[in-house]
C-alpha cells in the first residue's frame, strides 16, 4: 500500500486532468454557502451608490437629539443553560462549578429507572449557575453535555449545545459528533464553512467541503494538510478513499481505526466498510437506528439505548413490531413474545392478554428489559380485569414503572409473594404497618418512616446545594439492584429531604423488585 502523499497526489493528479479537459467553468466552484440568498449577498458584497442629497433650501435646521448612549447587553452565561425549568428553585447556585463538573465526570451509570429519570433531569435543568472562580470560564456546561453524550441521549444534548449556542469550539465539536451519528451534519458544515476556524480537525473540514459539492477544494485541503503532517498517513488514506473511492479499487479495506470517531465512522460507511457500533460506545448505537440499517441491528440498538432511558420504551416497541421474524432464538424471542402481548393487549381481552403476558416479562426480565417493559405496557394492564398470576404479573409491572401509584383494591392480587405485598404496601403509603420480608425491605422502610439524613447530608439541604445533594443520592443508587441496603435507605432519606418524594418511591420499588430475595 503506498504511503499518503502518494495516494493524495494521485488523486489531486487525476483533478488535474479533469479540469484541463472540461470547458470554461466547469471546475469553477463557488465559495458562497449553498444556504446563501442571492439577493442578500450581493446587498453585502456591494456598496449602494450615494443618493444625491436633497435640498435645503428654504428649510428650518432641524435641531440634533441628544446623543443615545449604547451599553451591550452581559452575555448569558451559558452554564445557566437548560430546556426545562429546575423543579424546586435554584438548583447549583451555592455550589461550586469545579466541583460539580468533577462530580458529573465521576458519576457511574444508572440501573434503576427513577435514577435514570431524575439525573437526565438534572443534565437538562434551567437554573441559576454555580459559583466559578473570577475571570475564569467554568466547564460546567461542557460537562453536562458530555455526561449525555455517555448516556446516549443524543437529542438533548443536541438541543442542549443549540441553546448555548454551539460557536463556542468546545461545544461545536460536540455538535459535529452528534450531527454525524444521527444523520443531520448538514447545518454544522454550513456553520463550519461561514466560521472556519470552528473546524475541530481538518479531516472534518474535508467531509464537509465534500458534503457541501465542493469537491476541489476538499482534494486541495487534504493535499495541504497531508503535507503539512496535520493528519496521520492512514487518515489522509481514509479521507482520499473518501473523495474518490474508485482511484482505490481492487485494495485490501482500510484497517478499523482506533479510536472510532463518529467522523471517521462516517467515512467507513460511506466506503462501504461499516463499523458495527455493539462494542462501541453507547451514543454509536443511535446511527443503527435509521432505516438504512438491518432490522437485528435496529433492535439490538434501540435495547441498548431503552435499558438506559436514552430513548423512549414505545420506540423500541415500534422497532418490535416492525415486521415478522423469520428466526427464533435470543432477540427472535423478544420480537416473538412482545408482538403476542401487543396483539392481545390491542384485542382487549384479558384471556388473551394473561396467556400472552408472563412469557412476554421472562424474555424481557432475562435481557434486563423488564422496567422497559412496564414503562410500555403497565397503563394498559391497569384496565383489565386480570386475575390469579396475571394479575401478579400485572401489579408487578405497574410498581416497576415510574407511572403515578395511585393503586385500586381491585388490582392487587389476592395472595401475592410477601416481596410484591411488601412494595403495594408501600406505595399504598402504608409503610409503617408493613413487615418488611428481609433486610433490603427493612432498610427501605427505615427510610420511609424514622429515616432523617446525616450530617453531612442535612448540611447540602440546608445550605441549599440542592443539586450536590441530588448527585450525592444518585452515586449511591447506581448499582441498582446490587447496591448495599444501606446506602440506598441513605439515598432515599436524602431524595425526601430534597424534595423528590415521588423519585424516592419510585427508586425504592424498583430496587425492591430487582431481586427476588428482598
Amino acid at each position: 500500500m503506498g504511503t499518503s502523499p502518494h495516494r493524495v497526489r494521485r488523486l489531486l493528479g487525476t483533478l488535474a486532468m479533469l479540469g484541463a479537459s472540461a470547458g470554461p467553468g466547469l471546475t469553477q466552484e463557488s465559495d458562497a454557502p449553498l444556504s446563501a440568498i442571492p439577493w442578500l449577498s450581493e446587498s453585502l458584497a456591494q456598496p449602494s451608490k450615494p443618493s444625491a442629497a436633497p435640498s435645503t433650501v428654504g428649510l428650518a435646521p432641524v435641531p440634533r437629539p441628544d446623543p443615545i448612549e449604547v451599553a451591550p447587553l452581559p452575555a448569558p452565561d451559558p452554564d445557566a443553560t437548560g430546556l426545562r425549568p429546575a423543579r424546586g428553585g435554584a438548583l447549583w447556585a451555592a455550589s461550586d462549578a469545579d466541583q460539580l463538573a468533577a462530580a458529573l465526570r465521576a458519576m457511574p451509570d444508572q440501573s434503576l429507572p427513577a435514577a435514570q429519570e431524575l439525573y437526565s433531569a438534572l443534565l437538562l435543568a434551567e437554573s441559576a449557575p454555580p459559583r466559578t472562580v473570577s475571570g475564569q470560564s467554568s466547564g460546567f456546561l461542557r460537562a453536562r453535555v458530555d455526561a449525555l453524550l455517555r448516556l446516549g441521549a443524543l437529542e438533548p444534548a443536541l438541543a442542549l449545545i443549540e441553546r448555548a449556542g454551539p460557536e463556542r469550539p468546545e461545544l461545536f465539536r460536540r455538535w459535529f459528533d452528534v450531527s454525524l451519528l444521527t444523520g443531520f451534519e448538514k447545518r454544522a458544515c454550513a456553520t463550519m464553512a461561514a466560521t472556519p476556524s470552528l473546524a475541530p480537525t481538518a479531516a472534518a473540514r474535508v467531509f464537509c467541503l465534500a458534503r457541501e459539492g465542493r469537491w476541489e477544494t476538499a482534494v486541495v485541503t487534504l493535499e495541504a494538510t497531508a503535507a503539512l503532517g496535520t493528519l496521520s498517513d492512514e487518515d489522509a488514506d481514509r479521507m482520499a478513499r473518501f473523495l474518490d473511492p474508485d482511484l482505490f479499487e481492487g485494495e485490501p479495506p482500510m484497517p478499523r481505526p482506533d479510536p472510532v470517531t463518529p467522523l471517521l465512522f462516517r467515512v467507513h460507511e460511506a466506503l462501504g466498510e461499516p463499523i458495527p457500533t455493539r462494542n462501541l460506545p453507547l451514543a454509536f448505537a443511535h446511527a443503527d437506528l435509521r432505516h438504512v440499517i438491518g432490522w437485528k441491528a435496529r433492535i439490538e440498538a434501540a435495547e441498548r439505548l431503552a435499558r438506559v432511558g436514552a430513548v423512549p420504551a414505545d420506540t423500541l416497541l415500534a422497532i418490535y413490531s416492525a415486521r415478522r421474524p423469520s428466526a427464533s432464538g435470543g432477540v427472535w424471542d423478544r420480537v416473538a413474545r412482545m408482538q403476542a402481548l401487543d396483539i392481545a393487549l390491542n384485542s382487549g381481552r384479558a384471556d388473551a392478554v394473561a396467556a400472552a403476558l408472563e412469557p412476554a416479562r421472562a424474555v424481557m426480565e432475562e435481557a434486563g428489559l423488564e422496567p422497559v417493559l412496564a414503562h410500555m405496557v403497565a397503563p394498559r394492564l391497569a384496565r383489565l380485569p386480570l386475575e390469579g398470576a396475571a394479575r401478579q404479573t400485572a401489579l408487578r409491572l405497574r410498581l416497576l414503572s415510574n407511572r403515578p401509584l395511585a393503586l385500586e383494591p381491585a388490582q392487587l392480587p389476592a395472595d401475592p409473594p410477601p416481596d410484591l405485598a411488601f412494595a403495594a404496601a408501600l406505595a399504598a403509603g402504608e409503610a409503617a404497618r408493613a413487615v418488611p420480608p428481609g433486610p433490603r425491605a427493612a432498610a427501605i422502610r427505615a427510610a420511609f418512616t424514622d429515616g432523617s439524613p446525616d450530617a453531612g447530608d442535612a448540611a447540602l439541604v440546608e445550605e441549599g446545594r440542592t443539586g450536590e445533594a441530588l448527585l450525592r443520592a444518585l452515586k449511591r443508587l447506581a448499582p441498582g439492584g446490587e447496591a448495599d441496603p444501606g446506602e440506598v435507605a441513605r439515598a432515599i432519606t436524602l431524595l425526601r429531604a430534597a424534595g423528590r418524594e415521588d423519585i424516592a418511591m419510585h427508586a425504592a420499588l424498583q430496587y425492591l423488585l430487582s431481586d427476588p430475595t428482598p
